[in-house]
């Protein structure tokens, strides 16, 4: 009994130690003379949510800063599964993972790549050295995309990676 015991108390530390609770980053964004600015400086490789309200309408970016240093952004849903409530990313580790089908991505293609079930990226943007700038006019544009949308908003949500 006491071996039995011993293997369940092992088989839980594994568990329990495998998956860190990450404690995300969500930012609130506002819009000025019809520019989103976005101060990237204290962007790291954990995903920072950062959310624009349009007409009641959640409009959520990922932003993470890449392998390279490189900060990277898209918007938090799926090119392809949208328009399921449940088609926005959660970071696992190095990747962002769908929540609609499951489908992971890698931090560093965030933004990049278009097409196919990864995050919408962000075109229309000016990038300096701890700002992204974007009109909003284009980031509204995108507010039918996260109509249904299901993804968190805030911290009552702590994912894990």
């Amino acid at each position: 009994m006491k071996k039995v015991l011993f293997i369940i108390f092992i088989c839980l530390f594994f568990c329990v130690s495998c998956s860190k609770n990450i404690e995300n980053n969500y930012i609130n964004l506002e819009a000025s003379d019809g520019k989103i600015i976005i101060d990237t400086k204290d962007i790291t490789n954990v995903a920072t949510y950062a959310n624009y309200v349009v007409d009641d309408v959640t409009i959520q970016f990922i932003l993470v800063r890449g392998s390279d240093g490189i900060v990277r952004i898209a918007f938090n849903t799926c090119q392809v599964c949208n328009p399921s409530p449940n088609a926005y990313f959660v970071q696992k580790g190095d990747y962002f993972e769908c929540q609609n089908c499951g489908t992971k991505f890698h931090i560093d293609d965030l933004g990049i790549i278009s097409g196919g079930c990864n995050p919408t990226p962000v075109i229309e943007k000016t990038e300096t050295e701890n700002k992204i700038i974007i009109d909003k006019t284009y980031v509204e544009s995108f507010k039918n995309k996260f109509v249904n949308w299901n993804g968190s908003v805030g911290s009552e949500n702590k994912w894990f990676i």
